[in-house]
């Protein structure tokens, strides 16, 4: 790690000009990327509490959708530690037996925000009396306290503001600020952020349309010139905002036939019409979707802390997350990504951005041989990957595992199991605090009407024993008829 912060001071250094001069201009366009941070006297960016709120909740994310909440939203739990106060919109009253039986999250408290609608979580527990009266008993007023939610918005800092008031201390969130949260989110901005600080060279062929005519014209100049493009929402998550067009039938089309079936399958996807979209080329040659997992603190505190490079699994024509593990890559493009990210993370730092960020990009090899190193967007929240990395390192009290394997697949063909049901499945291979240090954990309920959602984590003291781990669970899964 010693070599990865002398990289990323070094780039620091470097870029720092360009850094100031970038951050200057974008403060001076919007302001409030840093005087959305005041919320008064109560509240306090940072993570340095005795105890801590967590909010499972993705509502804030573009096409977020109520029905998938029960799929992921309860990784965020293994963020907890004694004493803290884990709020969902449901419930899973096994699967925190199983946080408190293998894991050895105990002693902390569960509070139910209720799934009948889509508003977000850290409003519900403002302005609802009922949810209110439950936190309030909830806290400890011996306590400071910091709140740690999977996207930081508005709604988490005018809830802290809330809780400040009310208890007159400060509270703590652990995010950026509502205007910094938005703007890391959006792929259009960050594209145009990369461009400029790390070279037009440094991100795929991209475009801004404002309406459907301007889609439509530059997904056809761009079809004339690959073999697919991709419209974008720019700030969906896990790919559920990705349209991927094959070029052969863009230029079969008429631009008013092209603008109709860009707004159709935008729709399909829960669009709600908001320009602009994002209009770029789905790169060829891909052979490898790395991240850069950064953790961002308070400047004063120190730069950038790039906590690792990971190789993520993608799966379909809209590059579905499903999975990831450290990355192996030519060292050369290593210390690019490291370079380059810790320059993005020390810009988005500089607007007021605290907390787990990660970067993605694509690695793809040209007709020469040669490797070039695309970055595709930010995730300004946690994700797939921070949440089990921070969960490991409390699990085993390593900064990053040895060995580490994230799966996240949808099993149609599994039968249904609930949290018991797959330890009972998986009995020998898990991973229990108090008596291994290696093992299958479960980072979020497998409960489906129909098949099972797997998202697990290998923990191993090699990578090559976690893949071992891996191949195991396979194997017993495959005998259940998954």
């Amino acid at each position: 790690m010693n070599s990865v912060s002398g990289t990323v001071q070094r780039a620091i250094e470097a870029k720092a000009p360009a850094i100031e001069a970038l951050a200057t201009r974008l403060l001076s366009d919007e302001p409030a990327l840093l005087s959305s941070l005041d919320f008064g006297p109560m509240v306090r960016q940072g993570a340095s509490a005795d105890s801590a709120l967590i909010i499972c909740d993705q509502s804030g994310t573009e096409l977020f959708d109520l029905e998938r909440v029960g799929l992921y939203e309860h990784r965020m739990a293994l963020l907890a530690r004694p004493g803290d106060i884990v709020v969902a919109r449901q419930r899973v009253l096994d699967f925190e037996r199983y946080l408190a039986g293998y894991l050895g999250l105990r002693d902390v408290t569960f509070l139910e925000a209720g799934s009948e609608d889509a508003e977000p979580v850290a409003r519900k527990l403002r302005t609802d009396t009922e949810l209110a009266e439950k936190l309030a008993s909830a806290l400890d007023a011996d306590k400071t306290l910091t709140i740690h939610s999977y996207l930081t918005t508005g709604h988490v800092w005018q809830l802290a503001k809330a809780l400040g008031e009310a208890r007159q201390t400060p509270i703590g969130v652990a995010g950026p600020g509502p205007r910094s949260s938005r703007r890391a989110n959006d792929k259009l901005w960050f594209w145009s952020l990369a461009r400029e600080l790390t070279g037009k060279h440094s991100v795929p062929p991209t475009f801004y349309a404002f309406g459907p005519a301007a889609a439509a014209a530059q997904a056809a100049r761009f079809a004339r010139e690959s073999e697919s493009i991709v419209v974008k929402v720019p700030s969906s998550a896990g790919g559920r905002g990705n349209l991927r067009l094959e070029s052969a039938v863009v230029r079969a089309m008429s631009l008013s036939g092209l603008s109709q079936l860009i707004e159709e399958r935008l729709f399909a996807l829960g669009w709600q019409g908001t320009y602009p979209v994002l209009v770029g080329v789905w790169e060829s040659g891909i052979t490898a979707s790395p991240s850069a997992q950064i953790w961002l603190p308070k400047p004063e505190d120190g730069p950038p802390r790039i906590l690792g490079l990971f190789e993520q699994r993608v799966e379909g024509v809209t590059g579905k997350f499903s999975g990831a593990q450290p990355a192996v890559i030519p060292d050369d493009i290593a210390e690019e990504m490291i370079w380059e990210a810790a320059v993005l993370g020390a810009l988005l730092q500089r607007l007021g951005y605290f907390g787990p960020c990660s970067l993605d990009a694509v690695m793809k090899e040209t007709d020469d041989g040669v490797y070039e190193l695309h970055w595709v967007e930010c995730n300004g929240r946690w994700s797939g990957v921070s949440i089990p990395l921070a969960a490991a390192k409390g699990l085993l009290g390593q900064s990053f595992p040895k060995g580490l394997i994230i799966l996240q697949d949808l099993l149609l063909d599994a039968p249904p199991a609930s949290t018991s049901e797959l330890c009972t499945l998986l009995d020998g291979m898990m991973f229990r605090h108090d008596a291994s240090d290696e093992g299958i954990v479960i980072l979020s309920p497998p409960d489906r009407p129909a098949g099972m959602s797997l998202n697990v984590m290998a923990l191993a003291q090699t990578q090559s024993r976690a893949a071992s781990i891996v191949k195991e669970l396979h194997r017993r899964l495959s005998t259940t008829g998954a």
